[in-house]
Formats: C-alpha cells, sequence, structure tokens
C-alpha cells in the first residue's frame, strides 16, 4: 500500500501539472468575459461532447453512485442515467434554441424576457444548485486524499480548490473543455480497470454470481419503485435547467454542433453509467455487507488491483471531480460578475474589468463551496438538496420560455412558478417524511421532487391559460 501511495503522488503531480500547463496555455485565448463564460463561441462538436460526458462523470458519481451499488444494487443506475436521458433530449429541443438567443447565462434569458426580478430569483435558485454541486464534488477530492494519501481535510481543499481556481481563472471555459477531453480518457482508464479487475478478483462471472446478493441486481428492489422513480424524475429536472452543462451548448460554433456534442456526449456518459453500480455490486459481494458503501469504490480500487492500477485511479478519481469542480465554478462565476456586478452595480464597467472581476469571482466561490462541504457532507445528497428546488421551479419554467410562446407572455404565472415550487420543494426537504438515511443519500416516504415539481408544471399551464386569455381579452379592449 505505502509503494502504492507513492506512485500515486507521482501521477497526480504529473497530472496538476498538465492542468496547470493547460491553464496557461489557454490563458492566451482569454481577451473577455465571452471568452472565459463560453469560450468565444467557437467549440467544435467532439471537444464539446466529451466536455458533456466529462461534466456528468465525476468524482461524486465514481464514489457516490458506487456507494449507492452497495447499498440498493442496480437501482442506483437511475440516480445517474436519467441524467443522461435528459441531456439526449435536452439536445434535441432546448440547446439548439438557446443557442440562437446569444445569451451566456440562463438568468439572462429570464431577464430579456421579463425582467430584472425574474432574472434574481432565477439567479438564487441556480446558485443554489450548483453551489450544492460544486461542494459535492469538493467532498469527492477530499474523501481520496483523506482517505488513500493520508492529507488532512484542511490541506485536501487547499490543494485541489487552489490548482482548480488557478487554471479556469487563468483559461476560462477553454481550460475547462480541454481540460475535460483529457480527463474523459483518464476516468475510463481508470474506472474500467477498477471494474475488469474487481471482477477478476471475484473469480469472474461464475465466482461473482455464486456469492451475489439476488437484491442487488433487481432494478427497483431495496430503494422502492417510487424512490427510483423520483431520481428519475430528478434527474430530469435538473439536466433541463443545469447552467453548468447548457453554458457548453453555447461554447459551440453553431446551434448544429451543439445539438451534435450534446447527443454524443449523453450517449457516452449513458453508457458508462453502469460502472459505478456494477462496482459498488462488486465490491460489496467480495468484501460482505460491514464494508462501509462509501468506501466501495477506493476499496475496490486498491483491494483489487496493483500499485499502479490503483495509483491510475487515484487520479481517475481526481480527474473525475476536477472536470466538474472547474465547471461549476467557473458558471457560478459567470453569474456573479454578469448577473449581479455587471447588471445591477457596474452597467458601464469595461471589458478589461469585468475580466477581472470575473477571476476574483472564481477564488471566491471556490472558498463559498468549501464552507458547504464542511457543513453538510453528504455527498450525492449535495447534489440534489439544491437541485431538487431547482429542477422544480426554474427547470420547467424554462423549458417552458424556450418551447411555448404563451410562456414568455405570462410573467406573473413564470414568477409564480418559481417561486412556490421552490418553497413547497423546500418545504417539504425540510418537514418530509424519510424512511431512511443511507452512506450518501436519504430516501423518502415520498421524494419531495414528486410533489414540487407536478405542482410547478400545473401552475404553469393553468397559469398561463388565464393570464394570457386576460391580457387578450385587455388587448381586445
Amino acid at each position: 500500500m505505502m509503494d502504492g501511495v507513492q506512485l500515486s503522488w507521482w501521477f497526480i503531480g504529473a497530472y496538476l501539472a498538465l492542468m496547470l500547463g493547460v491553464g496557461v496555455w489557454f490563458r492566451r485565448r482569454v481577451r473577455s468575459v465571452e471568452d472565459m463564460a463560453v469560450a468565444g463561441r467557437n467549440s467544435g462538436v467532439w471537444l464539446i461532447a466529451f466536455s458533456v460526458a466529462a461534466t456528468w462523470i465525476n468524482g461524486t458519481t465514481l464514489i457516490g453512485i458506487s456507494a449507492l451499488g452497495a447499498d440498493f444494487g442496480l437501482d442506483a443506475y437511475w440516480s445517474g442515467g436519467s441524467f443522461m436521458l435528459g441531456t439526449i433530449w435536452i439536445a434535441y429541443f432546448i440547446i439548439p434554441r438557446l443557442w440562437g438567443t446569444g445569451v451566456i447565462t440562463i438568468p439572462e434569458l429570464f431577464g430579456r424576457y421579463f425582467g430584472p426580478r425574474h432574472r434574481v430569483v432565477s439567479l438564487v435558485l441556480i446558485i443554489m444548485r450548483d453551489m450544492g454541486v460544486t461542494a459535492g464534488t469538493i467532498g469527492a477530492l477530499t474523501l481520496v486524499t483523506t482517505t488513500v494519501l493520508g492529507m488532512s481535510v484542511g490541506q485536501s481543499l487547499l490543494l485541489w480548490l487552489g490548482v482548480t481556481s488557478v487554471y479556469v481563472f487563468l483559461g476560462g471555459m477553454w481550460a475547462v473543455m480541454a481540460t475535460d477531453a483529457i480527463q474523459f480518457f483518464i476516468i475510463l482508464a481508470g474506472s474500467i480497470g477498477v471494474l475488469v479487475g474487481g471482477l477478476a478478483a471475484a473469480g469472474g462471472l461464475g465466482g461473482l454470481r455464486a456469492d451475489l446478493d439476488p437484491a442487488l441486481l433487481d432494478t427497483f428492489g431495496r430503494a422502492g419503485v417510487t424512490q427510483v422513480l423520483a431520481w428519475i424524475v430528478i434527474g430530469l429536472a435538473i439536466t433541463g435547467a443545469y447552467q453548468g452543462l447548457i453554458q457548453r451548448g453555447f461554447a459551440a460554433s453553431s446551434a448544429a454542433v451543439a445539438r451534435k456534442g450534446f447527443l454524443y456526449g449523453g450517449v457516452m456518459a449513458s453508457i458508462w453509467y453502469m460502472t459505478p453500480p456494477l462496482t459498488g455490486i462488486i465490491a460489496r459481494t467480495i468484501y460482505g455487507p460491514e464494508m462501509a458503501a462509501e468506501d466501495a469504490f477506493v476499496t475496490l480500487a486498491f483491494g483489487a488491483a496493483g500499485d499502479e492500477l490503483a495509483s491510475l485511479v487515484v487520479v481517475c478519481v481526481l480527474a473525475a471531480s476536477m472536470s466538474t469542480l472547474s465547471s461549476t465554478i467557473n458558471t457560478i462565476a459567470s453569474n456573479f460578475t454578469l448577473d449581479l456586478y455587471v447588471r445591477f452595480f457596474a452597467p458601464a464597467a469595461s471589458a478589461a474589468r469585468q475580466l477581472w472581476v470575473y477571476r476574483i469571482n472564481v477564488l471566491i466561490v471556490g472558498a463559498l463551496a468549501a464552507v458547504l462541504y464542511l457543513a453538510l457532507p453528504l455527498l450525492i445528497e449535495l447534489f440534489w438538496i439544491g437541485g431538487r428546488i431547482m429542477g422544480a421551479s426554474v427547470a420547467p419554467s424554462l423549458v417552458g420560455l424556450v418551447l411555448f410562446r404563451s410562456v414568455r407572455e405570462a410573467p406573473r404565472t413564470v414568477m409564480a412558478a418559481m417561486l412556490i415550487g421552490s418553497g413547497v420543494q423546500a418545504g417539504w426537504q425540510t418537514f418530509g417524511a424519510i424512511r431512511e438515511v443511507g452512506a450518501v443519500v436519504i430516501i423518502w416516504e415520498l421524494d419531495p421532487i414528486l410533489v414540487g415539481l407536478p405542482l410547478t408544471i400545473l401552475i404553469l399551464w393553468v397559469g398561463t391559460r388565464l393570464e394570457t386569455r386576460a391580457g387578450g381579452r385587455r388587448a381586445a379592449t
């Protein structure tokens, strides 16, 4: 194990040097906020595809969904695979239309149609989700470095936030997407290597089948049909307004490039998402139920692999986490800069000043996310707390805004949908009945998303009909 740790440090050092080098290289391309936020709108299909896939394939999914697989078996696929269904759907119906608007952030679109109040409300709800993702991703990095490398939590936070913030600070979205493409292949190699190594350690398919708990193969088993349905709905809802993902579409050179990039990235990631649940199932079969579920991925990696593979796996988890961490830090910094600073505080700020404010915001966002993780270290639930609130308020409102002209003519309905949907969602998450607190998630008697999202859709449907009808009557008179 000691040799593996030392080798891991060599791999990590080389990997971090590469990431910093990418940031320095792309610094020359960053001349404006648009370059920082959407890579100058000049990215190609495969750069977008690898970046989309790497965004969804992150350290939290590797560790968190492996833990879910150990706890709940194949049920765990839907906690991530549903996001891929959403990605493929928005590739056809949402991304090309959003690209055509020329906006950089989602709140900017709300502001364009309805004014500053809608922009601020959507901004708050989106940041709640993205800050949760950022904090959860920091948690995945911290878990690996504290467990495997013996670092303290503070040292881990300083190292990973420091490196990630620096290359985002320098290269913006250009650096984020380029490093995503590199990280995508590292993630594939490491995660599939663990899966194959674990299967060999279990004695192949025959040995695994002999010791496997059959309940782990029931797709709607221990978590229950209702909770699995909720995970699917969460994935579909959150994807509809995941700004860190959608901004990759804005970085495309055309609407057609954006659509193809999202489609290819979604398909690649949907296939990969079988890897973490299977990893968790294999680890549970080899090491038994006494193994802590959240340790499934790391335990299998170091228990079933040699030093070289185990060291690659460490870098794999770090790469997976940093791809998402860099994305969300960059996205939230764009919100702070464009939706707050430029819109409300300094509309006349020069391009150079906006760029420096953006870069300072990159550092601020990283620090805030670290504080949030220290306050609530539940990896997957950090993804979903703010995600449910955003998914039951901004996401259906955004989809309605993009697809239906009538929604664009109903500002009061959209505001009511966002406020009521988010309020009900937050209330249910606070006071709703909990069936079980798992290793990385909460299992609900009735998941809050199954209450909040249908209510928001109902408000949008009924309210839009009433508001546009009333507006038509006023116009006629």
